[in-house]
């Protein structure tokens, strides 16, 4: 009898096992911040943003718009079905999609307090905790002795699991404002001690996330409040609520916060601002600085500053000019400056233009300026990982070097260590 191979065991012993190789694990398609700078530092992508069938969390203080921001990703025409979970009744409203554009006809709503499922008793008023298995179905919530309140983990296990099981192809999209504000049936209602509760259902329900939302076609976005760091003066984006989980768990962590002015606000569009400011009309324009946190596609650690106009909601260019001078696509030339071999007349000659320019030059060929800057990310990105890659091999032949000629012994990830510090490596 020939001897089986260590595939052949280890396949007939374990069928759920799956080959690695074989499995694509990229993300497909992506959603529209609606601010193209946004995008590029989600995703590095211009045309992407928030990732499909992933998790992706925005947090800040109040009036940074991380309740916007959902809403205007609901805009993107991948998205057939928008589901809103409002913890507050009225954050998240028709009126927020109306001001932002968004077609209400594909928005569902429905209003969850808590994480977990309960029951009110109709005699004597009293609340109970319900395990999910003793949740009635949807439509028979309502009986005789008691009305079932169900929480949000078992409405977003339903919810997938019907979309997964009914094959659906169109995409859906999840969005959660805020998570911060659910708590456990305990904490918010019973006015008993929490004891961890709260905690231990936050990381069930991404425990229960994870890998069913690609097989339903699933986006969730949710946004999250944060506290003053009082420990921190100097921590302007505050610290998240909801500890770790919400931290991890997203495959991209987005930090916002509002500042005071932007230098891409035209000079006289800023002296009209705050003059504006001082009438009834009040102040129209917003910087915000948005900073990715955590990112499963290479993006952790970068900023970009746009401005959202209450007006009107996100302006889509903000940000762009400087990104592109950021990554040195974008040159000064003087007192103007030149986007080499992009910007260019019909002789092929570099338009030499002033920073105020940059949007009305761009927007008369957009999509073939998107295309040909992409392609320069693209080569920035490169250049700068072999130079990345260069200065680490360098950095630890000189520190070897001098570890030889050292009587100090130094372990390996002491060295490292020191190198991050001095590179400015968290």
């Amino acid at each position: 009898m020939a001897k089986s191979s260590l595939d052949d065991i280890i396949n007939a012993s374990f069928t759920e096992l799956q080959d690695l190789s074989k499995e694509d694990a990229s993300v497909k398609e992506w959603i529209s911040t609606g601010n193209l700078a946004l995008n590029y530092i989600c995703s590095r992508n211009l045309k992407g943003g928030y990732p499909c069938e992933h998790i992706t969390a925005l947090y800040g203080m109040s009036g940074t718009g991380k309740s916007m921001l959902p809403a205007i990703a609901a805009k993107d025409p991948k998205i057939s079905r928008v589901i809103v979970v409002d913890s507050e009744g009225n954050g998240s409203g028709a009126s927020l999609f109306s001001f932002v554009g968004c077609d209400l006809t594909k928005v569902k709503y429905v209003n969850i307090q808590t994480l977990d499922s309960y029951k009110v008793n109709k005699e004597n008023g009293k609340i109970e905790e319900v395990n999910d298995k003793d949740v009635p179905v949807s439509g028979k919530l309502n009986t005789p002795t008691y009305e079932y309140h169900v929480g949000l983990i078992l409405f977003l296990k339903r919810l997938i699991y019907a979309l997964e099981y009914n094959h659906v192809e169109e995409r859906t999209l999840v969005i959660v404002d805020s998570l911060s504000n659910m708590k456990s049936v305990r904490a918010a209602l019973l006015g008993t001690a929490d004891m961890g509760k709260t905690q231990v259902l936050i990381n069930q329900l991404f425990s229960s996330l994870d890998n069913a939302l690609k097989k339903a076609k699933t986006t969730l976005i949710f946004a999250n409040k944060v506290y003053t760091d009082l420990n921190n003066p100097y921590n302007t984006e505050g610290v998240i609520s909801g500890g770790q989980a919400v931290i991890y768990n997203p495959s991209l962590l987005v930090g916002l916060t509002a500042l005071q002015d932007n230098p891409e606000i035209a000079d006289a569009d800023l002296k009209a601002e705050k003059e504006r400011r001082k009438t009834g009309l009040g102040n129209s324009l917003k910087t915000i600085r948005a900073r990715i946190k955590k990112s499963r596609f290479g993006t952790e650690g970068r900023n970009v500053f746009f401005v959202l106009d209450s007006t009107y909601g996100m302006t889509k260019y903000s940000g762009l000019f400087q990104l592109l001078y950021d990554f040195g696509i974008c040159k000064k030339n003087g007192t103007r400056y030149v986007i080499p071999g992009i910007f260019v007349n019909d002789d092929g000659e570099d338009i030499s233009f002033f920073k105020k320019d940059f949007v009305s030059i761009f927007i008369k060929k957009e999509e073939e300026y998107i295309e040909k800057l992409q392609k320069a990310f693209e080569e920035k990105e490169e250049e700068m990982k072999k130079k990345a890659m260069n200065l680490v091999v360098n950095d630890i032949d000189e520190a070897r070097e001098e570890i030889k000629d050292s009587d100090e012994e130094i372990s390996t990830s002491d060295m490292l260590t020191a190198m991050e510090v001095e590179a400015g490596i968290e």
